[in-house]
């Protein structure tokens, strides 16, 4: 009865290690779908603090981030999205930069940070 046991917990250890690897594997997919959509929203705030000399208040980013965390089901962790949104702000620096805000991506985020963003604060 003992090894019958034993045998009964080692398979449920592999069932659980294996159900947890494939959940974090489920995760990790997740996050990589949503990473664009996290970035394209930060490159539009960045948009805005570029082209448009706009500044935020704490509790203007805080309605923003919860409305782009709503947008990518709170599939990022922490520790991504800050390099993201920094990834976005140099992207939108070098493209300002580069081409001026009239361009049309620049354009495009601009809409997104009009129509999207900044009726979340107000």
């Amino acid at each position: 009865m003992t090894n019958r046991y034993r045998i009964a917990l080692i398979a449920l250890t592999f069932i659980v290690g294996a159900w947890s690897s494939g959940t974090a594997h489920a995760d990790a997919a997740t996050d990589a779908a949503m990473e664009p959509v996290w970035k394209h929203y930060w490159a539009a705030v960045a948009a805005a603090q570029q082209c448009e000399n706009r500044k935020f208040s704490t509790p203007e980013f805080d309605a923003m981030t919860h409305y782009i965390n709503r947008k990518v089901s709170n599939a990022i962790g922490a520790g991504p999205r800050t390099h993201l949104i920094d990834d976005a702000r140099s992207d939108v620096w070098d493209r300002s930069f580069k081409y001026g805000c009239k361009d049309q991506q620049i354009d495009e985020l601009l809409a997104v940070y009009h129509n999207e963003l900044e009726p979340t604060f107000r």
